[in-house]
Formats: C-alpha cells, sequence, structure tokens
C-alpha cells in the first residue's frame, strides 16, 4: 500500500488503504446481521456490498436513465456555474471527489478548468479498484493533450482512508460530493458525515456538496420514476449484491426466492425512497446462529431527500458557511458551495434567519 503522502501521477490509481477493505467487509456485516434492533429499526447491509466492481457499471447505467434526474441535474449545473467554481479557486488547487463512482458527470467541471487555463489536480477517491481504473482512463483521454491543466487521478480505499490522505496535501483543496452522497442519511448521521468534512477544511478550502430536494407529496411520481423505470437493472444490481454478502459471511443463505424485493416512499421525518428485502419464509445463517422470520426486513439502499431549509440548517450545525446554492432548472436538486465558518460568520449568523431555525 502506498505512503499516505505519495503523490499519484497523472491516470495513476493509489492504493490508499483500499487493499484492506476486504479484511473487515466480513465483520462488520456479521455485526449487522447479528445485531438486536428495536421495533422500528431494521438491519441495513454495507453499501460497499453492492458498488463492487461488477456492481458499479450496473449502477453507472442507472445514473444515466433519462429518468434518473439528480444526474442530468448536476452536470446541468456545472455546466451553468463551473467556470464560476473554477475562479473561487488558486491555481494548483485539489480537487477530491467523495466517492466518485462515475466521471463522466464531474468532466463537466473539469472541463471549465481546462477552459480557464487554471492548473488544478483532480483526485477520485472511491472503494472499486477496477471502477476507479476505468473513470479515470475516460478523463485521462480527455485531458491527455500537451497544453492540458488538470491532472487526474485515483485514490482507492474509504472515506477514513481519504480523511488521511488528504491532510498531506498542501495546496488549496474543494472536496466535492456529488449526487447526494454525504447527506444521504438520516439527520443525525447525515450532520455527522458533514461534520466530518467540515472539520477537514482549512479556511481556504471549499466544499460542494449536491443535495436532492424533492419532497413528498408533490414530487411523488418523479421521484418513484427514478428508482423505477429499469427494474431489470436494479435487479442484476441487486442480486450481485446477494452474492457479495453471501461470499462475506461463507455460506449460501441469501436467495433470491427466500426473499420478496420491495420498495416504497416515506414522508417522516424526511422524504426517503427505500428498497428493502422481506423474508418470505424462515431463513437462516447457520454459521451466525441467526434466523430471519418470515415478514422480517433487511434495509439496502435508502435515498433521503432534504430541502434548501434543511440543508441550510444543516450546514449551520456544522459549522459551515454557505456561500452560494445553485439550483437546477425546473428541479429542486441544487448545489451548495461551502466553506468553514470564520469569527465573521459566526457573527452574522447571530443576525440571520438560520439562527431561529429549530430541528
Amino acid at each position: 500500500m502506498a505512503s499516505q503522502h505519495q503523490i499519484p501521477g497523472h491516470g495513476d490509481v493509489l492504493d490508499i488503504g483500499g487493499s484492506r477493505m476486504h479484511e473487515d467487509i466480513g465483520e462488520r456485516l456479521s455485526r449487522v446481521l447479528t445485531a438486536v434492533y428495536g421495533p422500528n429499526a431494521k438491519p441495513t447491509l454495507p453499501d460497499e456490498l453492492l458498488y463492487t466492481d461488477v456492481g458499479l457499471p450496473i449502477w453507472n447505467e442507472i445514473i444515466f436513465t433519462p429518468e434518473f434526474y439528480q444526474t442530468h441535474d448536476e452536470i446541468a449545473l456545472f455546466d451553468a456555474h463551473g467556470s464560476e467554481l473554477a475562479k473561487r479557486l488558486q491555481p494548483g488547487a485539489t480537487l477530491i471527489d467523495l466517492g466518485v463512482g462515475d466521471t463522466r458527470k464531474v468532466e463537466h467541471l473539469l472541463a471549465c478548468f481546462e477552459q480557464a487555463q487554471l492548473e488544478a489536480t483532480y483526485l477520485a477517491l472511491d472503494i472499486s479498484k477496477a471502477s476507479l481504473e476505468h473513470s479515470v482512463g475516460y478523463l485521462l483521454d480527455k485531458h491527455a493533450a500537451p497544453d492540458a491543466k488538470v491532472t487526474c487521478a485515483g485514490l482507492w480505499g474509504t472515506f477514513q482512508d481519504g480523511m488521511t490522505y488528504v491532510q498531506g496535501i498542501k495546496s488549496q483543496r474543494l472536496f466535492l460530493s456529488l449526487g447526494s452522497v454525504l447527506c444521504n442519511d438520516p439527520w443525525p448521521e447525515a450532520l455527522n458525515h458533514l461534520k466530518y468534512w467540515a472539520k477537514a477544511l482549512r479556511p481556504n478550502d471549499l466544499l460542494l456538496v449536491g443535495m436532492d430536494g424533492h419532497l413528498l407529496p408533490q414530487d411523488r411520481d418523479k421521484i418513484w420514476a427514478a428508482y423505477h423505470s429499469r427494474d431489470d437493472l436494479y435487479r442484476k444490481f441487486f442480486l450481485h449484491g446477494f452474492e457479495q454478502v453471501n461470499k462475506a459471511i461463507g455460506e449460501d443463505w441469501f436467495r433470491e426466492q427466500d426473499w420478496d424485493f420491495m420498495a416504497q416512499l416515506e414522508d417522516k421525518p424526511t422524504t426517503r425512497h427505500r428498497f428493502f428485502f422481506r423474508a418470505n419464509k424462515d431463513v437462516t445463517i447457520h454459521k451466525l446462529g441467526r434466523t430471519f422470520k418470515k415478514g422480517e426486513e433487511l434495509d439496502w439502499f435508502d435515498s433521503h431527500k432534504y430541502g434548501e431549509e434543511s440543508v441550510r440548517l444543516m450546514c449551520h450545525k456544522a459549522g459551515l458557511s454557505v456561500i452560494s446554492v445553485w439550483q437546477a432548472p425546473n428541479s429542486e436538486f441544487r448545489q451548495y458551495l461551502l466553506k468553514t465558518k470564520g469569527e465573521l460568520d459566526q457573527k452574522d449568523d447571530g443576525d440571520s434567519a438560520v439562527s431561529g431555525l429549530i430541528l
């Protein structure tokens, strides 16, 4: 594994901890499956088991379907505001894309850096090495000219690995949380994720957070269509996840015929689309001594939605100041450009509307 402060070259994928991930995923999964849950809590399977070298290409196909508006909205926002964002950065700045997945979207931002002739390094952080190699390879072709200004590379590892690595970056940093990555959780967890990265920000760093603000009841049909226009792809996505769960436990217990594949939209405490699996018979994991009774559910892959007022409050509580909010045309998807609060920002908040908001 690479040293924490090694600088990857153009097109490289640097191992900052990714090769260690398989060592602890089975242990974490076992804890999830054997924990004691209250009446309203459900076991939630780790996302890493979906976003594998095989699963990520399926997911990337899903997010570029016409109905999956978040991808198209974020591209539109980069086309409209990418140049403005580039102007806020110093030459030689480093962009860290948290949980990148597919780089076709962020290329619309990087193109603005090339157009502005602004030198920058783009680092894609992800848990899938194969996906990073493919995605960074795509960017390599886009920034291959002798006079190209953007250097592109991958960081193979978890968010925790990335947090350790970025402390060695001396230049100004722009952290990218695209596609609702950081805030896609129940409020307390989303706030903690935001705080985690807020603490890493230096005074001249920036954080760009994309967040879906479509809410029930008015946006029900649009949200549902985003996750159900290609049920065939979702089935492939989750069936591959089944295989990874069985591999991690070391037992072929999670079989398609034993579970009903279901989804629902909730409106409390916030709008959430939820995929879940309900046992249609008693299912036993012999290695763990755990039986799921008929009717028990497993959560996997939920999508939380927060409107602008909620996100502003979350940022305030995380110690972040909102510099700009960009809203996609005919959409409730927004990007929030943030920085850490200084003394002046704290003073201003005392007089602002956000100080009167109660969680």
